[in-house]
């Protein structure tokens, strides 16, 4: 590989590049359950939290808690998430029954965009570079 020069030096750039690229790749994998990556990734933290405060959630995704507000709309319009106020201002995300069902239909889907990128750099390597970016904990 060459050495970047340029704006190819850009720690920003790459990793938007490669973002974008893994996106792809998910979102593809995803489509036939009607989930985006993202969607994905807030629906498997609700199933795994059971119930999460809107901002604990944003937090968990490195989120805005207004742009994860928006995330949650079509969610909720699925029927997948449910959102109610428990106290004062703060609200409890839920995921319904069909939000669960909607996750086990979607994790064989995932598990196949994970094999793919194994595939695609190699399985050492993805799990050296997913715990490598874990153990950075930038902006979480």
């Amino acid at each position: 590989m060459p050495t970047p020069t340029g704006p190819h030096l850009c720690y920003a750039l790459a990793a938007r590049q490669n973002a974008r690229h893994l996106s792809r790749l998910y979102d593809n994998h995803l489509a036939p359950a009607g989930l985006s990556v993202s969607q994905f990734s807030i629906l498997s933290l609700l199933e795994a939290y059971q119930s999460l405060k809107i901002t604990s959630l944003a937090e968990m995704l490195s989120m805005e808690r207004t742009t994860l507000v928006r995330a949650l709309k079509p969610l909720q319009a699925a029927g997948w998430v449910v959102a109610g106020r428990t106290s004062g201002r703060a609200f409890d995300v839920t995921l319904s029954p069909s939000g669960v069902a909607k996750v086990s239909e979607a994790v064989p889907l995932w598990e196949n965009a994970q094999a793919a990128f194994e595939r695609e750099v190699g399985q050492d390597r993805a799990v050296r570079m997913r715990d490598e970016i874990l153990e950075l904990n930038l902006g979480g």
